[in-house]
């Protein structure tokens, strides 16, 4: 099931990957990540692994696609569902245009379930796409 946002931000398209791409930033801005750590050692960049805390569970992130400053993608994996999640960064006036996409893949009971979160999903996308925009412009 995919989902999409999208977001004008008053940064530069690189200022933006960078704070994407690192998802040791995320617990900043989503309300929902308690934690995240790099754990791959080295620099954020291509194959760069996290754990991130979500809702109280654990997620593997791995960054499959990094191309600086245009797109970034995580390949995420977990108990109840997969993700893929690609960040597409263009410049737009002085600042930068983020379409964010999100391509879940529910297992186990959440396959069931995951049909009746649809709407609550798409709301907390875009709050989370908010919360993302004034992270970036806070400073």
């Amino acid at each position: 099931m995919e989902f999409s946002a999208e977001s004008d931000i008053a940064r530069s398209p690189d200022e933006v990957f960078d704070r994407m791409a690192d998802a040791r930033n995320e617990p900043a801005w989503n309300t929902q990540v308690s934690k995240s750590d790099l754990v791959s050692g080295g620099e954020v960049g291509p194959g760069a692994k996290f754990v991130t805390v979500n809702r109280g569970k654990p997620y593997d992130a791995t960054i499959t696609t990094y191309e600086r400053p245009g797109r970034v993608v995580f390949e995420v994996t977990g108990k109840p569902l997969d993700i893929t999640a690609s960040f597409t960064i263009s410049p737009r006036g002085e600042g930068a245009h983020v379409e964010s996409r999100f391509d879940f893949r529910p297992k186990g009971s959440m396959k069931l379930m995951f049909p009746l979160m649809q709407s609550a999903i798409r709301k907390d996308i875009a709050r989370q796409s908010e919360s993302f925009k004034r992270f970036c412009e806070s400073d």
